[in-house]
């Protein structure tokens, strides 16, 4: 497949994205666990977001390594 610059601002994008949700994620597990409260679920949802967050890592390393590739 023939990647373009824009795939590659796009996977940077997921990238960012996914970030902001583990932060996300890790501030709602902090308040779980402060109320006592049980934070399984919460966890596995990080653990969910932390396995995206390393597809769309590798993902944008191929569309990178294609880019220079092609030059």
């Amino acid at each position: 497949m023939a990647y373009t610059q824009t795939d590659l601002d796009m996977a940077e994008r997921h990238i960012a994205e996914g970030e902001q949700h583990i932060s996300d994620q890790e501030i709602i597990i902090t308040k779980l666990r402060i109320r006592h409260l049980d934070t399984e679920v919460a966890e596995e949802v990080l653990a969910a977001f932390n396995e995206m967050l390393r597809v769309h890592r590798h993902h944008r390393d191929l569309i990178a390594a294609s880019l220079e590739g092609d030059h």
